[in-house]
């Protein structure tokens, strides 16, 4: 068994076809059928069921898949720390946030990123976390931070940070700022509604549903920016995780309140392929994204707190 049998076995179970994985692996198909009939020689088991379509996993491919991701990570890995060693920190970085990490997180870390590691060029693309998390595994991005991500084979996902719900409404509103509520106990409110490929759509409809909040009109606006802009100047109301809204407390130009009924907490996730581990560079800025995530999280339990 080889690293070439190896890449060649997840390129056929990631593709579903030995036509395809030939195509990716830029080798001929009959070629790359006996190194996989090789493979599965040496191993003693069948690890493909060949179909006129393609092929599909054994049992033991199945496992055998989740041992190569290791090995490919591992040799990838290794090959990363050797060119992080010679080059230093250089080279490009292609990352996706979803518009509350965009705003609550990237701005305070960016600039000193930057004056810190002038080498690295950064592209940030902004999406919702079901299309961050298809770029991510089609390559198109090193790394995204999502919430709710789908389980995905061949990448890694681990929780940055974890943090609670606000209510957020225009000064026109009647609610008083920093007052924590109960959803359940709030006269009928005009909410602004994120589309449904947002991660919190499902949950504010199942509030709905359930009758934790009484409804006075909808909307729904996707555009994090233009939604408080529009909240700003209106009496109506969003529900958002916190470091959506942390740093404009001070302004005055929005009435947060705490929401203590139903409590629900919003978990931020790094999304990478597994067998291509995060370069130097990258792991930099998720450290000081996780770091301002958490920051973000701890304020507002210290500020709630103190109000209560």
């Amino acid at each position: 068994m080889d690293l070439r049998q190896i890449r060649s076995f997840v390129a056929a179970y990631e593709e579903g076809s030995i036509n395809r994985a030939a195509h990716r692996l830029n080798t001929a198909q009959p070629s790359l059928s006996v190194q996989l009939r090789s493979l599965e020689e040496s191993l003693g088991v069948s690890l493909f069921e060949r179909h006129p379509r393609g092929v599909r996993a054994t049992p033991e491919g199945n496992r055998f898949y989740e041992h190569c991701l290791g090995i490919l990570g591992s040799v990838e890995n290794a090959e990363q720390d050797m060119h992080d060693w010679s080059h230093g920190d250089s080279g490009s970085l292609h990352i996706g946030l979803i518009p509350t990490v965009t705003k609550g997180a990237l701005p305070h870390i960016l600039p000193d990123f930057t004056a810190d590691l002038p080498n690295v060029q950064i592209r940030v693309v902004e999406a919702f976390s079901g299309t961050l998390t298809d770029w991510v595994v089609d390559g198109r991005l090193d790394f995204a931070i999502v919430t709710r991500p789908a389980s995905q084979t061949g990448l890694e996902m681990r929780v940055l940070s974890t943090e609670q719900l606000a209510l957020v409404s225009g000064p026109r509103s009647n609610f008083e700022h920093l007052r924590p509520v109960k959803l359940r106990e709030l006269p009928p409110i005009k909410l602004v509604m994120p589309s449904p490929q947002h991660s919190l759509r499902s949950m504010l409809e199942q509030y709905i549903q359930l009758g934790n909040i009484s409804v006075e009109n909808l909307i729904e606006m996707d555009g994090l920016f233009g939604e408080l802009d529009f909240i700003r100047n209106s009496d109506w109301s969003a529900i958002l995780p916190v470091s959506t809204v942390i740093a404009d407390l001070a302004k005055g130009e929005l009435v947060v309140n705490p929401i203590i009924e139903p409590l629900t907490t919003f978990e931020f996730f790094l999304v990478h392929q597994t067998r291509h581990p995060l370069r130097q560079p990258a792991r930099e800025l998720v450290e000081r994204l996780e770091s301002t995530l958490k920051g973000n999280a701890s304020a507002w339990l210290k500020l709630t707190d103190s109000s209560a």
